[in-house]
């Protein structure tokens, strides 16, 4: 099944939708000093940690349970159409120039990049696609290769074929600044998360951590439905998990350290270590934060 987008709009033979965010949000003082990445493993349980120690996730603007709601938004979305929908809500409390959905590759796809989900403007998307700007887009060359999150600050723009993509780009208003999240799915997808902004470098500073920490699992929870409605995979009986490895995962999800989950559960980090990972083994899943997203797509754990 491929998706292709015109107009901005994703079309398939029987559904359309289109994906954008916009968003208002400054930094809170009280995290700016906090270690965003610990390990691969535990990036995204990092994230978490900041998002209910501060009581609210920050970039929603007047909503102390906004990401939440938009996480069980998206798990209980039936349809493409259903995503739009949620999209569309999220833009009005989000500042964002645009977003990019790019699934570079799904076992089963008979197509290269069988799902894109854009925002930009038809006519970058058009000549794009015409100019077959994946060989050479640095976003997507970096992103393939990545594990962790990319600043568009840090990609190459001193090659002339670099230049002159990212001229074009301008042109376009693609976006001045852009962060892409690469996204490892369950099922051995692999697919880029990407929000680009139009702000002043202070301003972009101020952001950017928090652009990070919130899109990075949105970004897993979005690419876990999205693959899920798009038909390429397969009904599946749920997995079933222990009640240790369960409240493993819950607590995780929470954003509990291993030595906080200990200390809850009074038994040692290592017993910890081995409930998540044979959670994660049992989910196949590679990652705590692609677990997280399973049992919740899977309504074994809610968000």
């Amino acid at each position: 099944m491929m998706f292709a987008a015109d107009d901005g709009v994703i079309t398939t033979a029987s559904s359309t939708a289109t994906l954008w965010l916009t968003s208002d949000y400054s930094l809170p003082s009280n995290i700016t000093d906090v270690s965003i990445y610990v390990t691969i493993r535990n990036a995204v349980v990092q994230f978490c940690v900041v998002s209910r120690l501060s009581g609210r996730l920050g970039m929603i603007a007047g909503a102390d349970d906004g990401y939440e709601e938009i996480v069980t938004q998206i798990g209980e979305a039936e349809s493409l159409t259903a995503m739009q929908k949620i999209a569309v809500s999220i833009c009005k409390a989000y500042h964002l120039a645009n977003i990019a959905y790019h699934a570079l590759y799904i076992p089963g796809a008979k197509v290269f990049n069988p799902i894109l989900m854009l925002t930009y403007d038809p006519g970058w998307i058009t000549r794009y696609k015409d100019n077959d700007y994946f060989k050479i887009d640095p976003v997507v060359v970096c992103g393939t290769k990545s594990f962790l999150p990319l600043d568009w600050a840090h990609l190459d723009r001193e090659s002339a074929v670099a230049r002159g993509f990212f001229a074009e780009a301008d042109g376009f208003d693609v976006g001045r600044q852009g962060i892409t999240l690469p996204v490892r799915g369950a099922g051995g997808e692999r697919a880029l998360f990407t929000v680009t902004a139009n702000m002043s470098v202070r301003e972009w500073e101020q952001r950017r951590v928090g652009y990070m920490r919130e899109f990075q699992m949105i970004g897993h929870y979005m690419h876990d439905r999205i693959v899920e409605l798009s038909g390429y995979r397969d009904g599946e009986p749920k997995p079933v998990l222990s009640p240790r490895e369960m409240t493993c995962l819950e607590f995780a999800a929470r954003g509990a350290t291993v030595k906080q989950i200990a200390a809850r559960l009074r038994i040692t980090d290592r017993a910890v270590r081995l409930f998540l990972t044979s959670g994660c083994a049992k989910l196949c899943c590679t990652t705590i934060p692609q677990a997280v997203a399973k049992t919740v797509s899977l309504e074994m754990l809610r968000p």
